[in-house]
């Protein structure tokens, strides 16, 4: 008799809710969450388009909305249902149309529902398959399928994250360019600093092996910041990487469905178009990397060194003890998990916002990124802020992060 699996059982959304019985046994299945969503169609035939890699794919489709939806709302979705039709599908392809609770509706759970579907389906086919999070508003490089199939042929693998271009062709170019640069310049900064967690965290980049997405509980049901915090939620697991031999291209588009993000980042540079784009001062990171660097001493020591006011605030706010870390770890590796357990992504944006409003006023986004080009000798000086974003796509894409 086959196991019971306590992932579905306790964690999942308790009902299968595609129109649909999968016939397919796929390797690979694509969650597309849904919501008002008027290109949807182009968003699916850049996926239909893509080179078939070796396993089978399955598309899951899911359209939502709360009880309390509009009318524009629940006509765009109806309509977005009937379009599914003059997709050209080169992969078998089935939807949903489910009406959430208006406390809890959001990406966050069409994401869930989406991603708990592609477990039942795994599990009734004793297969760890991949499940890989696209929004219904991006597309995609031809050999994005391929390229994801080809990142968990390493069977440790547990989570991988395409790298990203946001599109530049709509009319917010210019917000788009100036937000972009800012999420590059943020994670560089982390990486600078040494941490070691320092991801990316767009939904539309998310793949993740069934088994690490049930061993983690799953999805979370935010109607924002979900990807945030499912993908440092997975992190201790290891086996994190970047996915960068294809692209994925999300959208430009405004959005005021949420408090931040993308859609929001751009309708807040429409209603105040500051072209210096206040971004973190980089005392913040360099305060980040002093004690990062530090942990080897620390550990032989089992002292803490005079530290940066920043930091010693915050590990005193926070209540870290380095002697009970210490005490709980037989050995410097097991320290240094331990002490990234604490400070995992959530505490370090916590604290880089501490920073910001105790210690070190934000700056202009170009003092910022002088400060990153002179770390990483990439050649942003003197360019035009879409060159800059150019150059800084490149050398991400030219250095994946990988978490063992």
């Amino acid at each position: 008799m086959k196991k019971e699996n306590i992932y579905l059982k306790r964690y999942a959304w308790p009902d299968s809710v595609l129109a649909q019985k999968v016939e397919a046994n796929p390797d690979i299945i694509v969650v597309i969450p849904a919501h008002s969503e008027t290109n949807l169609n182009e968003a699916l035939q850049s996926l239909h388009h893509c080179h078939p890699p070796k396993g089978e794919v399955s598309v899951f489709i899911i359209v939502n909305e709360s009880t309390n939806a509009s009318e524009e709302v629940q006509k765009i979705n109806k309509a977005s249902l009937s379009n599914l039709e003059f997709v050209d599908v080169k992969f078998p392809q089935y939807f949903t149309h489910v009406k959430l609770p208006p406390k809890k509706a959001g990406v966050g759970l069409a994401r869930k529902i989406g991603m708990d579907e592609a477990v039942r389906v795994f599990e009734r086919n004793n297969k760890n398959g991949i499940i890989v999070c696209y929004d219904a508003d991006c597309t995609c490089e031809p050999d994005y399928l391929q390229a994801i199939e080809a990142y968990y042929g390493d069977s440790k693998r547990n989570l991988g994250l395409v790298h990203y271009e946001h599109q530049l062709h709509g009319p917010n170019h210019e917000a788009i360019i100036l937000y972009e640069l800012f999420l590059r310049y943020y994670i560089n900064g982390l990486r600078v600093s040494n941490y070691p967690y320092a991801l990316q965290t767009l939904g539309s980049c998310i793949t993740v092996r069934s088994s690490a997405y049930q061993k983690q509980g799953g999805m979370n049901t935010r109607k924002a910041g979900e990807d945030f915090y499912f993908i440092h939620k997975v992190t201790p697991l290891g086996g994190i990487g970047e996915i960068n031999s294809t692209t994925i291209y999300p959208s430009d588009r405004v959005s005021e469905r949420v408090p931040f993000g993308t859609g929001y980042a751009i309708l807040n540079h429409h209603r105040n178009p500051d072209l210096t784009y206040p971004s973190y001062n980089p005392h913040i990171f360099e305060d980040l990397q002093y004690i990062n660097i530090m942990l080897e001493e620390v550990y032989a020591s089992e002292k803490l060194p005079p530290l940066p006011k920043s930091i010693e605030t915050f590990y005193s706010m926070n209540d870290f003890s380095l002697t009970e870390l210490i005490s709980q770890s037989g050995s410097f590796d097991n320290f240094v998990q331990r002490y990234y357990r604490w400070w995992d992504g959530f505490r370090v944006l916590k604290y880089v916002h501490f920073a910001r409003d105790q210690y070190y006023k934000n700056l202009p986004l170009q003092e910022g990124l002088t400060w990153l080009d002179q770390k990483l000798q990439i050649g942003l000086a003197g360019k035009s802020r879409e060159t800059q974003l150019n150059i800084l796509r490149k050398h991400d894409q030219s250095n994946p992060f990988y978490i063992k």
